[in-house]
């Protein structure tokens, strides 16, 4: 295996290369790199690489943390440039003082000339080659809980060579830092007496005692075995940042403490999540908040963390921004909290979004919620970069309390410019997913491309469209489903260090990850480091009650019913490197969705497939079967919310939900969906439904129609290719219920 520091150097190369014009206006090394040493490398250098990223070094450049930074010949695109636009992307960038406008010009000019960094000013990192006995001994170690025979050949392996212990392994960890993520208690304290150092780091700075946190009888292991308690990566984790992610983390947090580890900010803020006995002892040792982690308890709506830590209480004047969408859901309790912690109810997000306009969507804020901003002086007004005022969007979700609460305040819509569709006639099943699979593959492609990250919307429920039409005979193109499936391992393998890290992709957060082990389970892909690293993170990302949280960006991301099916799920199917933890999980996960109610359509479909999914009674999942088929439409859909009409999303997703649960496609309800779906294809091969999420990213053309509409239309048009591709003779739901081996 290739060190993937050498692998993002070399794909960086080639990308730069490919794009590097013949005569650019803009020259790196006389106006880019003074202006990076000038005002980015005090924190993203040589010296420090704040959050992992930094500028000094070209394939770290380009490839940002979790997703490209620089994407050549798209500044619009290249989250770099936005940073140091306007914010768009996040904070403004650099923090202190911006760039002035001509220097914001030449790097948007350099990036849109194609990025062009000679090879001679990259500042590669030559990584010395892994030790092929290190690699021998670290396949091992990673099949020891289900290879009755690994353990003994692990020890005699050691017997024979104790130096193959700390042996550098790929991107420089060593097989004792394997041991830690994989081997049970009595082979780490083998290793560790035979000589293994608990004090290697790797290439990212990452430690054994960090990959150890889900153990704590491992964690004190290292510690007796001099592990340092506060050895920070260049992620800037720790081995108790890291403990603190898990609800259930009390216990090693304490254990951590005692030994010596520094309560930081970043483990005071993610026990703040859920675990108020952490956020006491991390308090108790020194542990200071400056909002964030208040904020983190808003959020979350953890209130014994929010009392915890009033005695460190200031004001939180953007409190309302981190309990409104796309942050959290809007829940009222919340929103009172944070106007109660002096939330200012002007505060603007970076794309100048109010808390008025970003509540306007929740499906939770009631209508004297809303009234009290306006009474508390809510500029009622205020628009976003999008152009779009609170009412514009309370329309789009269709809340007529909320809508009558703005229009009182003097809100008018603004216009709506969109053509009236024009169906596809006399449409058939053959013909409609044959209309719409070449759109669907081509603009998959095309977005990651264009946003350098794989989404939900377009790549991974592509993985499940294609799938399901190759059992239904339907031709795909192999080409473009070959190169998603190679692009969505590369991903994955490119940021299984910032998993082990407790990092998730940017976006739907748990709910991506669940998604993204879902896709290659589609498409038979096996275990391996990657998604190892996916399913331990989804260990330490769940609740004490069994589910994952979510941020909201509906509907494909707002459930937590969505968030829970697919991860447990994915760890059904890959949570093979820990199964006694990943059972545990996954029958937490069960007993949740079992006994939670739905609100509404995504979580009633999510609910059935995670019933499905996780071989809970015939009884629940008829039951949960009967609740979404009582919400059909007269016109044969289903409504993504009560408020709205019926659509190809949530009639889609409730199609192929019924047909997992075992609903016949010659049934009456599923019939006239059917019907509904083939009367509302376009003629270009999608189906269009109108976005009702607060954008998260800077616009840009995937190849899939519908503009600012085009994300949640692919995800309608995934879903509605997939229920009809089912109602075709002899085709059968893709995805089964066995769990993947080794």
């Amino acid at each position: 295996m290739a060190p993937r520091s050498a692998l993002h150097a070399a794909c960086a190369a080639l990308f730069v290369t490919a794009h590097a014009p013949a005569s650019a206006a803009v020259d790196f090394a006389r106006d880019i790199q003074p202006l990076f040493e000038k005002h980015c490398y005090e924190c993203h250098g040589p010296k420090k690489q704040q959050n992992g990223f930094r500028v000094d070094r070209r394939s770290r450049a380009m490839a940002g943390v979790l997703r490209p930074a620089i994407i050549p010949g798209d500044s619009a695109a290249s989250r770099l440039y936005r940073r140091i636009f306007d914010g768009t992307a996040g904070q403004q960038m650099p923090p202190e003082e911006v760039l002035s406008d001509q220097e914001i010009e030449t790097v948007r000019s350099w990036i849109d000339e194609g990025a062009h960094w000679p090879d001679h000013l990259a500042n590669e990192f030559d990584a010395p080659p892994p030790d092929p006995a290190a690699l021998r001994l670290i396949k091992r170690l990673r099949v020891v809980r289900t290879d009755g025979q690994a353990a003994t050949a692990i020890r005699e392996a050691v017997a024979r060579n104790p130096a193959v212990i700390n042996a550098r392994g790929p991107d420089g960890a060593t097989p004792l830092m394997y041991a830690a993520l994989y081997a049970d208690v009595e082979l780490l304290r083998d290793l560790l007496a035979a000589g293994g150092n608990p004090n290697i780091a790797n290439d990212s700075g990452g430690t054994a005692l960090m990959w150890a946190v889900e153990d704590r009888d491992k964690v004190a292991l290292l510690l007796d075995a001099g592990a340092n308690p506060n050895a920070t990566s260049g992620f800037g984790r720790t081995a108790l940042s890291l403990a603190a992610i898990a609800p259930d983390s009390t216990a090693t947090a304490e254990l951590l403490l005692a030994r010596g580890a520094k309560p930081s900010p970043m483990a005071l803020g993610w026990a703040a999540v859920s675990n108020h006995e952490t956020v006491r002892r991390l308090l108790a040792a020194g542990a200071k908040d400056k909002g964030e982690s208040r904020g983190s308890a808003l959020r979350a709506r953890c209130y014994e963390c929010l009392e915890a830590l009033q005695a460190q209480a200031m004001p939180l004047p953007r409190a309302l921004l981190a309990v409104a969408p796309p942050a959290a859901a809007g829940y009222p309790d919340a929103v009172r909290k944070a106007i109660e912690s002096g939330a200012d109810v002007n505060a603007r997000d970076p794309k100048k979004r109010t808390p008025l306009i970003m509540l306007a969507i929740s499906e939770y804020v009631t209508p004297d919620v809303m009234q009290s901003l306006i009474d508390r002086g809510v500029d009622v007004h205020a628009k976003s970069v999008q152009g779009l005022n609170a009412l514009d969007y309370a329309l789009r979700l269709g809340r007529q309390p909320v809508i009558e609460v703005l229009s009182r305040a003097g809100l008018q819509p603004s216009p709506d410019t969109t053509p009236a569709p024009r169906f596809v006639v006399h449409n058939t099943v053959r013909a409609a997913v044959t209309r719409a699979l070449p759109l669907l593959q081509s603009s998959g492609q095309k977005f990651y491309a264009g946003g350098g990250c794989v989404a939900c919307h377009h790549n991974l429920q592509g993985a499940v469209t294609v799938t399901q039409a190759r059992r239904a005979g339907v031709p795909v193109n192999e080409s473009l489903a070959h190169a998603e499936l190679s692009t969505l391992a590369r991903d994955i393998d490119a940021t299984r260090e910032q998993a082990l890290q407790g990092m998730v992709a940017p976006g739907g957060v748990s709910t991506t990850t669940g998604y993204i082990l879902l896709a290659l389970e589609q498409q038979a892909y096996p275990p391996d480091e990657a998604t190892d690293a996916l399913a331990r993170l989804l260990r330490l990302y769940q609740r004490a009650d069994g589910r994952w949280m979510t941020p909201i960006r509906p509907p494909i991301e707002a459930s937590e019913f969505t968030a829970t099916a697919v991860s447990a799920r994915g760890l059904r199917f890959y949570g093979v490197d820990n199964p006694a933890t990943t059972a545990a999980a996954v029958a937490r996960a069960r007993r949740w969705l079992e006994t939670a109610a739905p609100l509404d359509h995504e979580d009633r479909v999510f609910r059935l497939l995670g019933l499905v999914w996780l071989d809970s009674s015939r009884s629940l999942r008829r039951q949960a079967a009967r609740q979404l088929l009582e919400t059909q439409r007269r016109d044969g859909g289903w409504a993504q919310t009560e408020y709205r009409a019926s659509d190809a999303y949530a009639t889609g997703e409730a199609l192929y939900a019924l047909r997992a649960a075992g609903v016949r496609t010659d049934s009456r309800a599923y019939r006239r969906g059917v019907r509904y779906l083939l009367q509302t294809q376009l003629d270009d091969g999608s189906w269009w439904v109108r976005s009702r999420a607060l954008p998260t990213q800077t616009h840009f053309e995937s190849g899939f129609p519908h503009g600012e509409d085009q994300f949640i239309s692919a995800a309608a048009t995934h879903w509605a290719t997939q229920a009809l591709l089912l109602s075709l003779p002899d085709a059968k739901p893709a995805g089964g219920g066995k769990v993947a081996a080794r």
